[in-house]
């Protein structure tokens, strides 16, 4: 890792996500709004939650030019930065996810890992954000890849896999034993749960639901396996670009970052933005997490 994650000396960490630039090898204004929202909110972190680039991209020279103007806003500040892919980053058919991902690494703040690789998957990783006075870690952050698209007789998108879970499942209980205490995580990845809705109807806690979510047919339990081990103290996704609410289900935080880019389907009356996301190592499991987005008088500079 090149990058050490801190506290801050106020016991703080932030994370912005973006979420479905839908970038292409011609800058567009998503980048404009990435920068407004760093400028504005000055994070420890940010992710990017999948669908970074999409088939606008042709050839290799393109998706290097669209990952560039995607890097500039975190380089330019030296903010660390890692992404997980979605079902669009690699249509292009140009280079595979692992091609794409060492693009992504190349660059000096980007702290993402090819990590454990299953499947079609590539970019399962973790990373743990260290206390402000000790260098004993106070908060996880999980990046999954949950896929694409599902066999054509199930149909509808994928989910994650048995193998991801069973290394979800190993590297919490590595870190428990190792630091002798369950640390609170958050996990991110594409595609939202089929718990996302079920959460929505019971849990409301901000946001709003403009469409339905389009998660897998399929459910394997993963929701379960995350409760059960009671480290994963919030998911969030991309993916449904309508849809920015947070909810609430077995004390799991179930969330959207809603949408970034301009380069994808969207509304007009629906604001593009960001996550945003504030930890206090004195309470790590219990982060606060709203939205800032265009259009907001604090991003107007």
């Amino acid at each position: 890792m090149k990058a050490g994650l801190k506290f801050d000396a106020n016991g703080n960490f932030k994370i912005v996500q973006f979420t479905d630039l839908h970038e292409g090898p011609n800058s567009d204004k998503g980048i404009d709004l990435m920068n407004k929202i760093l400028q504005y909110e000055k994070p420890n972190l940010v992710v990017l939650s999948g669908d970074s680039i999409d088939g606008k991209c042709q050839s290799v020279g393109d998706i290097s030019k669209a990952i560039s103007h995607i890097a500039e806003p975190m380089e330019g500040r030296k903010i660390p930065w890692a992404i997980i892919f979605g079902n669009h980053d690699d249509e292009h058919k140009v280079m595979s996810k692992e091609e794409m991902m060492k693009l992504y690494m190349a660059f000096d703040c980007n702290i993402s890992e090819i990590g454990y690789k299953t499947f079609d998957r590539i970019g399962n990783y973790n990373f743990l954000i260290q206390g402000s006075k000790e260098n004993i870690p106070k908060f996880n952050v999980y990046m999954l890849d949950s896929g694409k698209y599902a066999p054509t007789f199930i149909g509808g998108y994928d989910w994650i896999k048995l193998t991801q879970a069973c290394w979800y499942k190993r590297t919490a209980l590595k870190l428990k034993k190792k630091y002798k205490s369950i640390i609170p995580a958050i996990m991110f990845f594409h595609i939202p749960l089929k718990k996302f809705k079920e959460a929505w109807e019971t849990g409301l806690i901000d946001g709003e639901r403009h469409e339905d979510e389009c998660c897998a047919k399929t459910n394997l339990g993963f929701f379960n396996k995350l409760v059960n081990t009671g480290d994963v103290k919030g998911v969030f996704v991309g993916h449904d670009h309508l849809n920015n609410y947070c909810a609430e289900l077995k004390g799991i935080k179930l969330g959207y970052a809603g949408y970034t880019g301009y380069g994808g389907y969207g509304e007009d009356d629906i604001p593009r933005g960001a996550r945003v996301f504030l930890i206090n190592e004195s309470n790590p499991a219990d982060f606060k997490t709203w939205l800032r987005r265009e259009g907001d008088k604090e991003l107007r500079l």
